[in-house]
């Protein structure tokens, strides 16, 4: 079963093939996950007015299969965090899991989701994350992606904002055989923001597919989008954003950044930014850049008697740092870093 999703807003010339990816879907046997979770999940109301996701399809399978289910709930002016992890393996080889983010007025809510999968088989991933911010509430989001290389992903995540919310998530790609990630924010509310501060991996034959969707319909709404990734032996990536203003959205501020730093001649690096205004008071700025390491950092760093792997690695390492730090529990840190050095590290 082939399906079409990241499809990008704006269609530019079918030649370049941006506009949209077809994705392998495996065979499903519809098992059942090692937890529960929690039954009967309601719709965000919210959410059926907008389009989100990686496609229709892949919400649809999504919920035909799903076989996990969480709700994370803080109520008005309250303070609450959460953490969830999920392993897959050969025993537990398929995951339709759906996460439901719900920040009511005043409250600020933290949530780390920590994936990771081991063995011998295929394993796969469609997770589904929505996050519905109230007036004046902080959401953080943590998506951290540790998947194997037999492992497809499909991840998307909708995030929808009242007025003087504010909604950032971390993404830490860090592994899967293919990888098809999918965002879209609604900035709905006046004076709501939402930030995305992220890092990718590829390494190996790993595909990734990345979209990402800032929509701005609030007044002064503000956004900002930070991606580094880095990618080794043939690695190939695809990233595609877009930075748009509706009409009415007067005073928003947006920006969106993608940077790759690229280890090897045999990656392959995509990046399509795409920037729509329909309002002439507003203020955007994108920038995006693929490219090998400065050899003049490189040659300094190594004239101090470091090795020149050392040095690539201190490099990337410097690249990721904001992101990985956001993580506030030391223990889940250390283990990014280590995911990330041992990826960094040549002849693995």
């Amino acid at each position: 079963m082939n399906i079409i999703g990241n499809e990008i807003a704006f269609k530019t010339f079918s030649f370049l093939k941006v506009n949209e990816t077809e994705i392998k879907i495996p065979e499903i046997n519809g098992k059942l996950y090692r937890e529960v979770g929690e039954k009967n999940p309601g719709e965000i109301s919210e959410f059926e007015k907008i389009k989100y996701g990686i496609s229709e399809d892949a919400l649809e399978l999504n919920r035909k299969y799903l076989n996990y289910y969480s709700s994370y709930l803080a109520k008005e002016d309250e303070k609450k965090e959460d953490f969830k992890l999920f392993e897959l393996d050969d025993n537990y080889s398929e995951l339709f899991d759906l996460h439901h983010i719900l920040a009511e007025k005043n409250s600020k809510l933290k949530v780390v989701l920590d994936y990771t999968s081991s063995g011998q088989g295929e394993k796969f991933r469609n997770s589904v994350i929505k996050v519905l911010a109230k007036e004046n509430s902080e959401v953080e989001v943590f998506v951290i992606a540790r998947d194997d290389d037999k492992s497809l992903v499909l991840e998307s995540i909708g995030i929808y904002t009242e007025d003087g919310a504010k909604v950032t998530l971390h993404q830490y790609e860090l592994g899967a055989a293919k990888l098809y990630t999918n965002y879209k924010c609604e900035l709905i509310g006046e004076k709501s923001q939402s930030h995305v501060d992220s890092i990718y991996f590829g390494q190996k034959d790993e595909y990734l597919n990345m979209n990402y969707d800032m929509i701005h319909r609030g007044k002064k709404t503000e956004s900002d989008i930070l991606v580094n990734g880095a990618l080794k032996d043939k690695a190939f990536k695809n990233f595609k954003s877009n930075l748009q203003f509706i009409e009415g959205a007067k005073g928003a501020i947006g920006s969106e950044e993608e940077y790759s730093i690229l280890l090897d001649d045999t990656v392959h690096s995509v990046s399509v930014p795409l920037m729509l205004a329909h309002e002439d008071d507003v203020v955007g700025n994108h920038a995006s850049s693929a490219g090998k390491l400065d050899m003049n950092q490189i040659f300094y760093l190594m004239s101090r008697g470091i090795s020149h792997e050392e040095a690539e690695a201190l490099i990337v390492e410097s690249k990721f740092s904001r992101a990985i730090d956001a993580l506030s529990d030391e223990k889940l840190r250390e283990e990014v870093w280590d995911s990330v050095r041992k990826i960094i590290k040549r002849g693995n």
